[in-house]
């Protein structure tokens, strides 16, 4: 059976729903994650990538990674809930994992303000901002 999944559908799931998806293997990831990166707008000049295994480490059932073309100094992380965190996250993270700042905490996803979050931090890093110059930035509190 193939599932589809639309923004009323997929805020809906609560941690347990996407913990189990997790668990029904690859194919279900990917249609989920696929899901939620159709919701996202990528900014030119950057890829996204999510996860289906555990290439970034497995802790969320929806992990999808943006990163400039040109650089990997850092890259912004779409996290969903699950066994880890309740809420929606856009998390900052340096390649190195030195620097590690949550953008955006929300029980829903808000593609429209992620995809806001997501293309201004692609702007700062057109101006080679480092991803500690990014947190001294966005030193405020994070966004819902």
């Amino acid at each position: 059976m193939t599932m589809h999944y639309d923004l009323t559908r997929i805020n809906t799931l609560t941690e347990s729903d996407f913990e189990f998806i997790r668990q029904q293997g690859e194919d279900a990831r990917r249609v989920l994650s696929d899901a939620v990166i159709g919701l996202l707008t990528t900014p030119e000049g950057w890829r996204v990538c999510a996860e289906y295994r555990s290439e970034f480490g497995g802790f969320f059932p929806v992990q999808c990674r943006f990163s400039a073309d040109d650089s990997d100094a850092w890259h912004l992380c779409v996290c969903s809930p699950g066994e880890v965190s309740p809420y929606w996250l856009l998390v900052l993270l340096s390649s190195g994992g030195e620097v590690v700042r949550t953008l955006y905490q929300n029980k829903t996803l808000q593609p429209d303000r992620v995809s806001q979050l997501i293309a201004q931090m692609a702007g700062l890093r057109r101006f080679n901002c480092t991803a500690s110059t990014v947190v001294n930035l966005m030193s405020g509190e994070v966004t819902a």
